[in-house]
């Protein structure tokens, strides 16, 4: 497949930085690349349509042994390629003669990995000689020496006379102190740098970041101990998405290229931050989508924490009220909830009653709306309680049902009838009565 537009990471985990080429919208960006690979690494940029990815690497060294990482972020694909190198150096035979017979020496300088010595006679047997002398020098490389005595006159034998004076000898050793000095400086610097960067580590977050929809979060991330990060690429991205990237800073700047289009907007660093080594990530207005594992990545130092982000959904309950005969039937309904919550219903003791099953009805836009029917005989205050336990929210309504009213007999009605005819006759007959002595005075 066209590998012409995906980003490309060719990198060696034991180095840091660790990338050894990189491939990104369309061209190489060297400000991450590891120096001692500077202008020794290409990619066949004609044949990359074609899925060739391959690395071309020139001059070959002794410190590019190791196993180089081929990845393709957009695709979460690797490849290991382990590369072995060695080095070779023609022997030096020199003769000495003793009382014993010739002694042969032979040495042989820069060498990987360390070889074997071997004696051979004119006829191609191997001869017996004394132990073979190793000493591997400041530059990796090996100087193996041995020495045979032979009694006997061979075919192919040669003599050799070396005279070095003593002044060549004095020039010998000083430059070699100068280079051994040379060579411990920038070992010594190189290895102050790289401790100083190495030391640097990105907290994991062992915990899940938890939201409500349309919430305001943070996804954190530090470097510890901290370090400015303000000069670093920072890269926040989601492997789920494509494009994956959720937030990316370079070069002091927020870069937009490649970035998931519902992101847009919705992200920010914490720039008075960097130099501490905060890069935790700001997000908006949360949505249900934003669920999901977050890398946070430091391309420079190799270094990445995953951030899980858990997003719910929640709403509060309505209760409504039917009458059946001398009981009261409860019904509970709320919607907009993410994940799918639970439905209890308690009485005023805080006792969980025995309802009917919660129904449960998943709409077009992911929310879940739950609904339960709970039957209640008695004079009480009841509560509806809807809860998510992974993202620890409830929601609850309380409902008190008063004392109901008590219906009279008909005997009763018929008697309070006739005591209302009585008082009424009453009133009339007193009436007449006072009138009456009213006239007759």
């Amino acid at each position: 497949m066209d590998a012409v537009a995906m980003t490309l990471e060719w990198a060696r985990p034991d180095l840091d930085p660790v990338f050894v080429h990189l491939w990104r919208y369309g061209q190489e960006p060297v400000m991450y690349k590891h120096p001692s690979y500077e202008g020794r690494t290409s990619l066949f940029i004609d044949k990359l349509k074609y899925g060739d990815i391959s690395l071309k690497l020139s001059k070959v060294k002794l410190s590019d042994e190791g196993k180089y990482r081929c990845f393709l972020p957009s695709l979460g694909r690797e490849s290991i390629v382990q590369l072995v190198v060695g080095a070779a150096f023609s022997p030096v035979v020199e003769i000495t003669k003793d009382s014993s017979g010739v002694v042969l020496g032979c040495e042989s300088k820069g060498w990987y990995p360390e070889p074997e010595v071997f004696w051979l006679d004119g006829e191609g047997n191997i001869l017996s000689a004394g132990p073979t002398e190793t000493v591997r020098g400041p530059d990796g490389l090996y100087t193996v020496s041995s020495r045979v005595t032979v009694e006997k006159t061979d075919t192919n034998r040669f003599t050799y006379d070396f005279f070095l004076s003593s002044s060549a000898v004095y020039i010998s050793i000083v430059l070699a102190v100068v280079f051994m000095c040379i060579v411990a400086v920038v070992f010594v610097v190189w290895r102050w740098r790289r401790n100083k960067l190495s030391l640097s580590q990105v907290v994991d977050q062992s915990q899940p970041i938890v939201a409500i929809v349309g919430d305001d979060i943070i996804l954190p991330c530090h470097l510890e101990p901290a370090m400015d990060a303000v000069a670093m690429a920072l890269e926040w991205a989601r492997p789920d998405l494509e494009p994956r990237f959720v937030h990316v800073w370079r070069d002091g700047q927020d870069l937009l290229i490649n970035k998931h289009p519902s992101y847009e907007g919705r992200t920010r660093l914490f720039i008075n931050k960097l130099k501490h080594g905060d890069i935790s990530l700001k997000l908006s207005e949360v949505k249900l989508s934003d669920e999901g594992k977050y890398r946070c990545f430091i391309p420079s130092l190799g270094r990445e924490s995953i951030v899980k982000l858990v997003v719910g959904a929640v709403s509060s309950p309505v209760i409504g009220i039917t009458k059946a005969s001398s009981e009261v039937v409860l019904g509970c309904e709320s919607k907009g909830w993410y994940p799918e919550p639970e439905v209890f219903w308690l009485d005023g003791e805080g006792n969980i009653l025995s309802a009917g099953p919660t129904e449960t009805v998943r709409g077009p836009d992911g929310l879940y709306t739950v609904s339960s029917r709970v039957t209640v005989e008695k004079t009480d205050t009841f509560t509806c309680r809807v809860q998510q336990q992974s993202i620890n929210q409830s929601r609850e309504r309380q409902i008190h049902i008063p004392i109901p009213d008590v219906p009279f007999p008909a005997a009763v009605h018929i008697n309070i009838v006739l005591a209302v005819v009585f008082m009424c006759i009453v009133a009339v007959f007193v009436v007449w009565r006072w009138r009456r002595n009213k006239i007759s005075k």
